[in-house]
């Protein structure tokens, strides 16, 4: 669908409300929930019926302006582009205008064209609690309406009595006062059901589809009683206008119905879903064994990081104790990210929390409850894969420590920032102290601090990225690498 609102341009009032106001018998409720439904089943209207369509509604000028309009795609659509938000002359389209004051539907007869392409207009009045509200224009293309198969001619018929209904009421799921819309989709099958419960046509998917689900011999003709799940999809549609969607397996097929009652019968969409459900479930299979895997690895991730904390617990050497204290920071580090990745539906996480978590369990190992030694994070990572999570984590864990640990040393007090910017293509990671700066000379190649060459190393290259530092005052660690933003959903 292109244009889906019922807003005029300049209002925040419903179009049809400007130009009907008088009317206190119309309820404002109703009308709006139907024209929403006619505006959500109308790309439905086109491709069940070859047709271009559209929702019109007065403006407070008493004009006709479209608020909805859908192509078909299973034809040549008559109108070139969409027309949503425009007002429609009354010389160009009489039938609607004839439509909307007398109240009937108007078939025109005239041949216009566009694009080399000819075709008709059909009108259909909108009725809202006994008031025309609306008008859905139909145009079909010559091509169209002049040679139309069988299953075209089934499908137009189809799509016409549905937009009777359609025009003078929302369509309701069965039982309920929720409005139900559908569309047609790449493998549907179509059963035309009469009212005696006798299938008048079955498109050629669902012959198929039937053929699957063990019915054998010819579909058409035959008794609907003997169809799948006839009982459910169709008995309760013969004498009710209403519609229901329902899964359900027959012979070890999954088959998905959408069956709408019709004035004379009903037409039911039925397609076979047995691979995409077996899809699905392999999917949940191996997202739950991973999150286990995770679940695994950050329980043992844990057990390894509590033996160090025992190991050096019973150390002598200072030394010792603060190299066993250091691992036991990078691997807890590392179980944050598997700990998040668990609780996860993919293989990618929101790193702002989990940076935020390493953070805090640094700060509290090297200074305990010292409120005055402060690390505040900010910024926003987004989402970024798991292995990234991993190596950034350790990234995080290390620079935090250093900063907290040489660049704070020797005070009560103090600050460390840890800052986030996610770009179009790239993750900047910040991390800012306020203390004394790096010694004079101070060279990373040449250093002896294991952290920041584990830094760079997991920098360089896992990340594939960039490290530079910066003085004065205090000192900054600015860690830039390649990280596209994940697509929109």
């Amino acid at each position: 669908m292109r244009f889906l609102t019922l807003l005029s341009v300049n209002s925040t009032q419903p179009l049809y409300t400007l130009h009907m106001a008088s009317h206190q018998q119309i309820s404002q409720y109703d009308i709006d929930d139907h024209l929403g439904n006619l505006s959500d089943n109308l790309q439905f209207l086109a491709d069940l019926g070859y047709g271009d369509v559209a929702l019109v509604v007065p403006d407070d000028t008493g004009d006709l302006k479209v608020v909805a309009d859908a192509r078909p795609m299973t034809a040549i659509a008559a109108i070139a582009s969409s027309r949503a938000g425009r007002t429609l002359r009354r010389d160009d389209e009489p039938e609607v205008y004839q439509a909307y004051s007398l109240g009937d539907t108007v078939r025109g007869d005239r041949r216009r064209t566009t694009r080399g392409i000819a075709y008709t207009t059909m009108a259909y009045p909108v009725r809202g609690n006994g008031e025309i509200v609306g008008v859905v224009v139909r145009d079909l293309a010559q091509q169209v309406s002049e040679a139309p198969g069988k299953m075209e001619t089934v499908f137009m018929h189809v799509a016409e009595d549905l937009l009777g209904q359609l025009c003078n009421g929302p369509l309701l799921r069965l039982g309920t006062e929720e409005p139900f819309s559908t569309s047609r989709r790449a493998g549907d099958g179509v059963l035309r059901i009469s009212s005696d419960g006798l299938v008048s046509y079955a498109s050629p998917n669902a012959v198929n589809i039937m053929r699957l689900a063990g019915i054998e011999g010819a579909v058409s003709g035959r008794a609907a009683a003997g169809l799948p799940g006839f009982g459910v999809v169709i008995v309760p549609l013969l004498s009710n206008r209403a519609a229901l969607a329902i899964e359900m397996e027959v012979n070890g097929r999954v088959l998905g119905y959408r069956s709408i009652g019709l004035a004379d019968g009903a037409v039911v969409l039925v397609e076979d879903i047995t691979e995409a459900r077996r899809r699905e479930q392999e999917i949940k299979v191996k997202e739950a064994t991973i999150r286990e895997v995770h679940h695994r690895v950050k329980n043992n991730l844990q057990t390894i990081a509590s033996l160090l904390r025992i190991q050096g617990r019973r150390t002598e050497s200072e030394e010792a104790r603060r190299a066993l204290s250091e691992a036991m920071e990078r691997v807890s580090s590392m179980a944050v990210v598997h700990e998040m990745l668990a609780g996860s539906t993919e293989e990618r996480i929101d790193f702002t929390e989990a940076a935020s978590t390493v953070v805090d369990m640094v700060r509290r190992g090297l200074s305990g409850d010292n409120a005055d030694i402060v690390v505040e994070t900010s910024g926003s990572t987004g989402m970024v894969p798991a292995q990234v999570a991993t190596s950034l984590a350790l990234v995080v864990a290390e620079l935090v420590h250093n900063a907290i640990e040489h660049g704070l040393a020797g005070s009560a007090q103090g600050k460390v920032t840890v800052a986030f910017r996610r770009l179009p293509a790239e993750l900047v990671l910040t991390v800012r102290d306020a203390g004394a700066g790096f010694p004079t000379g101070f060279e990373l190649e040449g250093g002896s601090n294991l952290g920041l060459a584990i830094v760079r190393t997991i920098v360089e290259d896992d990340l594939r990225g960039t490290l530079s530092f910066g003085t004065g005052p205090g000192t900054t660690v600015t860690v830039r690498f390649p990280l596209e933003s994940p697509p929109e959903v």
